[in-house]
């Protein structure tokens, strides 16, 4: 499977944009990503092993605390802009009148 295929399966899940969206805006230690989500830790951790393992999220453990943030620049290299990507996100998400 090429990386622009895996990228984009990574991109087809809705979880795994909304974390996508949070990182977009600030670092979250695991734990309070899952709280803030709303979202299991091991099902949490299922969807940052797969953004890590693409480059689209970076882990970097400070003791026993692991802090996640975004690529953003991976996203640029295959030209998504993810301020537009995240935005088109939060439209959808917003209730329609």
């Amino acid at each position: 499977m090429t990386d622009v295929v895996k990228l984009f399966k990574a991109l087809g899940d809705e979880n795994r944009l909304r974390i996508l969206a949070a990182l977009a805006k600030e670092t979250y230690c695991v734990c309070d990503l899952a709280r803030f989500l709303n979202i299991p830790q091991p099902t949490l951790s299922h969807h940052l092993k797969v953004l890590r393992d693409i480059g689209l999220v970076k882990g970097e453990k400070d003791g026993q605390w692991i802090y996640c943030s975004l690529n953003s620049e991976l996203l640029a290299e295959y030209g998504l802009d993810v301020d537009r990507l995240l935005a088109a996100l939060e439209r959808e998400a917003a209730p329609r009148v």
